[in-house]
Formats: structure tokens, sequence, C-alpha cells
């Protein structure tokens, strides 16, 4: 007879790895439901945005995760392959039902994955022992997987991306402003130069609407869902579509209304690093001259 002492130790085990028990019967291991069909593809980029025509040295795997339950991922969440410079996998995933774990087969309460219709998507390039990676692509999140869909990942492990977010302020009042309506702002413009030559003109490099919300990245490169942060209120966010050398740029970003600038930030910076990181650019409130 199993110890009292394990089924806590189980049950402890369980909270903190997204599981939830019930007594051992004779249910089907496996409920998983609602399956649909997630293609991932991948690109390996150097800088200049040409494929590379390897992995990066003694980066031999590709740790692809598909679904997150609490802190750890079910068995089915993830694959563990050969690295390849270009490719892509096709995994079913449930949006609900539930998976027994199989370390609890054999005891008496039975620990279970539950699956959801959200999923968060993000591939490492790691090495054998999935202890060091090389780089790491943005967290793709999709809400409510109601269907078949392909996800399309860039991955610079030489560079970092720029990730944007902004808030437009009033130089007549200094008051934030509510909304890109109220600003009368229809874009957001991003360009920047290297931060200690400033005589070097600024490139553009990215805009968006600006009620813009990203896919992958929103308002925390690490987080994982659409909701505006009360800590952190900001009217939109974007993402650049490519990788820059690890560098301090200056950055400036401009709000447009059809076609002409009405607001930029005076002072904002990228710092950027190896690995396909994301980094926030800092400062990044526009002045909006008529508002």
């Amino acid at each position: 007879m199993r110890s009292s002492s394990l089924i806590a130790s189980l049950a402890a085990s369980a909270l903190l790895s997204g599981c939830f028990l019930i007594p051992a019967s004779e249910e089907e291991e496996d409920q998983r439901t609602g399956f649909h069909d997630v293609t991932i593809s991948w690109k390996l980029k150097n800088l200049d945005g040409s494929v590379m025509s390897s992995c990066p040295a003694g980066f031999t795997n590709l740790y692809i995760h598909m679904y997150k339950s609490g802190y750890v991922e079910p068995e089915d969440a993830f694959q563990n392959i050969p690295c390849t410079p270009t490719g892509s996998i096709t995994a079913k995933l449930a949006t609900g039902g539930k998976l027994m774990d199989p370390e609890s087969r054999d005891l008496a309460v039975h620990a279970w994955y539950e699956y959801d219709s959200w999923k968060d998507i993000w591939i490492d390039v790691t090495e054998e022992t999935l202890r060091v990676t090389a780089a790491t692509s943005s967290l793709h999140y999709i809400p409510n997987l109601t269907s078949d869909t392909s996800i399309d990942f860039d991955i610079y492990p030489a560079g970092g991306i720029p990730v944007v977010t902004w808030q437009l302020d009033s130089t007549l009042t200094g008051a934030t402003l509510a909304s890109c309506a109220s600003a009368g702002v229809d874009t957001i413009e991003y360009a920047h130069r290297l931060w200690d030559d400033m005589n070097a003109p600024l490139v553009v490099h990215g805009s968006w609407p600006c009620t813009n919300v990203d896919p992958e990245f929103y308002y925390d490169p690490d987080g994982n869902s659409t909701l505006l942060s009360p800590d952190d209120p900001k009217l939109g966010s974007g993402h650049v579509t490519k990788a820059f050398a690890p560098e301090t740029y200056f950055v400036e970003l401009r709000a447009k209304r059809n076609g002409q600038v009405v607001g930029t930030t005076t002072e904002a910076s990228f710092v950027s690093e190896k690995g396909n990181t994301p980094h926030r650019v800092l400062g990044a409130q526009i002045r909006i001259t008529d508002r």
C-alpha cells in the first residue's frame, strides 16, 4: 500500500506541475478532445536575413514547445528533434479533456493533465542536454485554437529583436492621451541608429497601426496574455521583424496622422543581445504636439 506521505508528495507535485488528482478508477487514461493540426515552421537566419547554411556549432537539437499546463508541459506538448536550418512539423493538439500522467498510473490516486484551447508555442535551439540554448524563438500565443493553423518562426541566433509598446502624451497638457482616436493617431513608425553615432541617419525598420496588439509579444516578451497590464498601460505593441547585431541603439518612435508625423519620442533606446532575444524599447512615450 502506498504511504500517505507519498500521496501527499504526489499532490504537491501535481499542484506545481499543472496536473490535478482524482482517485484511481477504471477511467480511460486518455480523454483528450478537440484535436486540431498545428503546423510549426522555422528558419534560422543570419542578420542579413539569409537562411543559415547549418545550425549554430554545437547546437544539435530543436526543442519545440506547444502547450504548457501550469509549470510543466505534458508529454505530448513538446518535440525534441534534430536541428535543421529550415523545416516544419505538424502536431495534433488537444483543446479539451485530460490525459493521465503515466508516472501516477500505479498509485492510489492518479495525476491528470488538463487541456485548454489556448496554446503558447515556441522553439529552443539547443543541445542534447537541453541546458544551453543558442536562440529561442518568440512566444506565439493562440488564445483559442478552434481550427487547423500554421505558425512561421524566423530565428536569429546572432542578434536581438526590438519590442515596442507605445503611450501617447499631450505636449499641451502633459497628460497621457486615453486612445489613439483621441490623439488623432493612426500609425506608429519605428526608426533607429547606433547610439554613439549621432551623425548616422535614422533608418525606418517597421510600422504598425496605432491600436495594434502584437500576436507574439504583447506587452511583455515573456507574457501570453492579450490583456492590458494595469501596471503598465499602453495603447499598442509591435515588434520589428528582423534582428540586429548586439549593440545599443538610439530609437525614434513617430506617431503619424494620415502620413504626417504629429509626435515623436524625445529619447528612447534599444539594447540588442544574441539569441533572438526580445528587448523592450525604453522610453517609448510619444509626445503629440497638438492635443
